[in-house]
């Protein structure tokens, strides 16, 4: 079973709702709609979604989002939040037997690099199938990753204390992270794990998947990716 099956509980979703500021967010969306050049009104499929931050940003605006993920929890909360957005419960690995379509597919977050090589391979292939354009954010590069990967990590958020310790798995290419959540008195441990691609890599994927042209940036202010950038946001178009 994947590791992201029972990882997004409502410990580690409230640490990363409270994590996030809404002018990230908002940063974030005002990136997409320009390098994207969507319709008014357009239709966006957002996968995974997690608690929807960036669906209910793009309903705001009058998109029209379907968000998919598989935590139950996260997707609680961003119904309360707004009903006029398709929130769907599945795996993004189901997403192909869906058979949704939209014209603009996200993936944010740092939510690509979840599942083993042969799987991230057919995930952007299912989403070169549902969208001509694709956005995905991706924090795991080898180049925003590898120069200084971090040890320990704390923070607190969204009333939630977070420990991370991070180690790199070099036979695998992947990031290994172990998280412990603490609220009060209640504890959640689990293990992340991320493949790690560079931004050559991710660009002959996005293309074996069927895009044509990929621009990479290393972030919403469009510049660009180069060695230690944080992230990697890539654009890729059929």
């Amino acid at each position: 079973m994947p590791w992201y099956t029972d990882f997004f509980t409502d410990l580690a979703n409230a640490f990363w709702r409270g994590a996030v500021t809404p002018e990230q967010t908002t940063a974030e969306i005002d990136f997409v709609l320009d390098v994207a050049d969507l319709a008014p009104g357009a239709r966006v499929l957002d996968v995974p979604c997690g608690s929807g931050r960036h669906s209910l940003d793009l309903a705001r605006r009058g998109y029209r989002v379907t968000g998919l993920d598989i935590s139950t929890e996260a997707l609680g909360h961003a119904r309360d939040a707004r009903s006029d957005v398709t929130w769907i419960g599945a795996d993004i690995q189901d997403l192909a037997s869906l058979g949704l379509t939209a014209d603009l597919a996200i993936c944010l977050g740092n939510s690509f690099g979840y599942l083993d090589h042969t799987a991230n391979q057919r995930f952007l292939a299912d989403l070169a199938g549902a969208a001509p354009t694709l956005v995905v954010d991706y924090g795991c590069s080898a180049e925003a990753i590898l120069p200084n990967l971090p040890g320990e990590l704390r923070m607190t958020a969204g009333g939630v204390d977070m420990i991370a310790d991070n180690t790199y798995d070099v036979a695998e290419a992947r990031l290994l992270t172990a998280f412990t959540f603490t609220q009060g008195e209640r504890t959640q441990q689990a293990t992340a794990v991320q493949h790690v691609y560079t931004a050559a890599e991710l660009t002959r994927m996005l293309i074996a998947a069927g895009y044509r042209h990929v621009d990479r940036y290393a972030d919403t202010d469009r510049g660009d990716f180069r060695l230690g950038s944080h992230r990697l946001l890539a654009v890729a178009r059929r």
